[in-house]
């Protein structure tokens, strides 16, 4: 997991130099004013991960509320950073706790927390209805602690969880901008999510803890969305995510709200 988070890094620094240098290449004194793109928006999906040594499997969901400030800082180039926060949160129901002093399933709603992301996108291939882009996104997941009780015990107990995890992308992106409001796009990608789940349990004078180490079943996902510009400076953005694995997808949408100037 280490060596991918380097060279996933190690790429998104490499599209931001290659943009960079090629803009110092420019004319001396031409000076390009920097696109700003904010949004809102909602995000939701599921995923299957797996526990335990891969052992067993159950499913994360999570649900945003996000906002995003998109950069154009050259034509082509495109830095997006993302701040959400998770309502109702995310669920990892099936989860299971065995080295604690009285084994946990988790079996409860959701936990809020925080999401801080950034996106790079650099344009390569422009033809007449057709551009080519690179994609490259990183996503850090924070939840917020929550307790509960244990129940059915004589004395006090109670366990307190803390999950975190990245979600982190890239391939190219396909888009049709042969209607002149409306674009069509498809985003082919490398999609990887691993994290922990941190579970403290105490019971009257005894206390323990667990690090439930959670990846995502598949690594390969595809995305197909559509951008709608109601007018020159504001337009919606929509799209649905596909991860598939054996005989089963695990879906997601996401629908987000921009306004430039």
């Amino acid at each position: 997991m280490k060596k991918f988070y380097l060279v996933f890094l190690t790429v998104l620094l490499s599209l931001t130099f290659t943009s960079f240098s090629s803009a110092q290449d420019q004319e001396e004194g031409m000076i390009r004013a920097v696109a700003i793109t904010p949004g809102i928006g909602f995000e939701f999906f599921s995923r299957t991960i797996t526990w335990d040594d891969d052992q067993y499997t159950s499913k994360l969901k999570s649900s945003f509320f996000t906002f995003n400030t998109e950069f154009e800082f050259r034509k082509g180039f495109f830095l997006n950073a993302v701040l959400g926060y998770a309502i109702p949160g995310s669920s990892y129901k099936g989860l299971t706790f065995r080295e604690l002093p009285i084994s946990v399933e988790l079996n409860v709603g959701s936990i809020k927390g925080y999401l801080l992301g950034a996106e790079v996108k650099k344009s390569f291939i422009y033809a007449k209805d057709l551009e080519i882009d690179l994609l490259g996104q990183l996503f850090y997941y924070m939840g917020s602690k929550k307790e509960w009780e244990v129940p059915d015990l004589a004395v006090e107990g109670t366990v307190e969880g803390d999950p975190s995890w990245i979600r982190a992308s890239i391939g190219p992106v396909f888009t049709y901008t042969g209607f002149d409001a409306f674009h069509l796009y498809l985003y082919l990608n490398f999609n990887k999510l691993w994290g922990k789940f941190k579970m403290v349990q105490t019971i009257d004078v005894l206390e323990g803890s667990e690090n439930q180490k959670i990846s995502g079943v598949s690594s390969f996902g595809a995305s197909l969305g559509s951008i709608f510009n109601l007018t020159d400076a504001f337009g919606i953005k929509t799209e649905a995510s596909f991860i598939p694995h054996g005989d089963s997808v695990d879906l997601g949408f996401t629908v987000r709200a921009i306004y430039s100037f």
